[in-house]
């Protein structure tokens, strides 16, 4: 988590950079070479495991359904912006994810190997540790993306600057987050993933107040607070979702909580900016204070669902 963080803190700030300095198509081009050391440094240093016995081949039917269900998803809101909720295109993409995630789930139970073992959907944990991990970045990361519209648009800031702005969010992700493990060993996970998401929400709402001469001085605070909050969540709602699968499904476990995750950060994106897509100033900061009270409420209920997966879940589940 902390490596996250720092990464999360340099992000913005080499986006700024590249943008501002070079272009925009430098931003995904870096990738290349980032993506070559990983892999590199996967080959020679990460050690093969070895499968324990035979395994069937993965359902590919299924998976390309569940790709489907998310870019119907991330598609139909993405598009309600310019073409209105009433479009049939939007209608079409909205109405096809449901029944795709449905066709996915149903070829799940019915995969030799699936990527997604049904026994983690059976009881209460780890559907609320997925449910987290989906609110916590639909929140963090829709709201993300608009403090970058809001900076660069409406107070006419250049990348660097927006990517400076940023700064203290992400610096604060890299302190906050190996607090959080160093607490969860001690006082369990529920209790710092609660308080985490409070923060967070407090923050997030902070910025249902911003208009477009808030002095900077005071948009640090909402940063900070949701920089903190979310950092300080993200390590115990990792744990608490792993310890709540069996122990022989725990990888599938694990990517199933990052894939949720992922999902909650492409809905926040294409909801919130469809709700601020407006050129219009004022309806642009109308559809920021809404995403700020959604994002903040995505916070709240993610801690009710952390604080009622806590030890009574875990006793109850046990007995």
């Amino acid at each position: 988590g902390g490596i996250a963080g720092v990464a999360a803190a340099a992000g913005p700030v080499l986006g700024g950079v590249l943008v501002w300095g070079v272009g925009w198509r430098t931003v995904f081009l870096v990738n290349i070479p980032l993506g070559a050391l990983a892999i590199w440094l996967t080959a020679r240093h990460v050690p093969a495991t070895r499968p324990r016995g035979e395994r069937p081949p993965l359902d590919l039917v299924a998976q390309l359904t569940g790709v489907g269900a998310v870019a119907a998803l991330t598609a139909g809101l993405n598009e309600a912006g310019g073409r209105g909720w009433t479009d049939p295109l939007v209608l079409g993409a909205l109405a096809a994810a449901p029944l795709a995630g449905a066709l996915f789930l149903w070829l799940e139970r019915r995969a030799a190997a699936p990527a997604l073992p049904p026994r983690l959907l059976t009881g209460f944990r780890f559907p609320a540790a997925l449910a987290v991990g989906v609110l916590l970045n639909l929140g963090f990361y829709g709201l993300l993306f608009l403090t970058t519209l809001y900076f660069q648009r409406h107070r006419g800031w250049d990348p660097l600057a927006t990517g400076l702005a940023l700064l203290p969010m992400g610096a604060l992700v890299a302190a906050a987050s190996p607090l959080s493990g160093r607490v969860a060993a001690r006082v369990g996970t529920h209790i710092p993933a609660v308080a985490g998401l409070l923060t967070g929400a407090v923050g997030l709402l902070g910025w249902a107040a911003v208009g477009p001469h808030t002095p900077y001085a005071l948009l640090v605070v909402p940063l900070l607070l949701t920089g903190f909050g979310t950092s300080f969540t993200m390590p115990s709602a990792t744990i608490a979702a792993m310890e709540a699968a069996p122990h022989e499904v725990r990888g599938a476990a694990s990517g199933a909580f990052n894939a949720a995750r992922q999902l909650g950060s492409a809905i926040g994106v294409a909801l919130f900016g469809t709700l601020a897509a407006a050129s219009a100033s004022s309806a642009f900061y109308a559809g920021m204070r809404l995403s700020a009270v959604i994002a903040a409420g995505c916070f709240v209920c993610g801690a009710i669902l952390a604080a009622l997966s806590g030890p009574a879940a875990r006793t109850t589940d046990a007995s």
